[in-house]
């Protein structure tokens, strides 16, 4: 009786020893598989941070105190600028869905690149056209803003390094 006790013990022990270390394997196997969807995600918290920073824009113009007449014509040009690039942007749309498939081919990707440049330069135009709704006063400050921002940029998140 006492050979048997001292068996169960030794099993039961050799058992938790074999079952105890597998259990940690299982669960650095499930979160692994936790940080996979995070990534399926990315292209979604891309264009979350965009549009905050849409906003953040805006907030910007909201700070110089803009007349109605200036607002209304701010945003004229923003509309006209969205409609004249919509086909570009909807074919670029496109061409990162390919992207995404795996199809893009090296005729794509320089289209693609072709799309990005003439929709950057439509930026650059629109900046232009807006800066002279501004008057000479709200450009002064608008320069300023920036130039705070720029000094800024460094000091958000000190503990938080971007990886590459």
């Amino acid at each position: 009786m006492l050979i048997r006790t001292k068996f169960s013990v030794v099993v039961l022990a050799t058992a938790f020893m074999i079952f105890g270390s597998a259990a940690p394997a299982q669960q650095t196997q499930q979160n692994n598989n936790a940080a996979a969807p995070a990534r399926q995600r990315d292209p979604q918290m891309r264009r979350m941070n965009r549009h905050r920073r849409m906003r953040q824009g805006m907030a910007g113009l909201r700070q110089l105190n803009l007349s109605d007449q200036q607002r209304q014509q701010m945003r004229s040009i923003a509309q006209a600028q969205g409609q004249s690039t919509q086909t570009q942007r909807q074919e670029l749309r496109q061409l990162m869905q390919k992207r995404r498939t795996g199809t893009l081919t090296a005729q794509d990707e320089t289209r693609a690149k072709e799309l990005r440049q003439q929709l950057m330069q439509s930026r650059q135009g629109v900046r232009t056209q807006m800066l002279t709704v501004l008057t000479p006063e709200q450009k002064t400050q608008l320069d300023q803003m920036i130039k705070t921002r720029r000094e800024n940029r460094g000091n958000r998140r000190p503990g938080k390094q971007r990886i590459i």
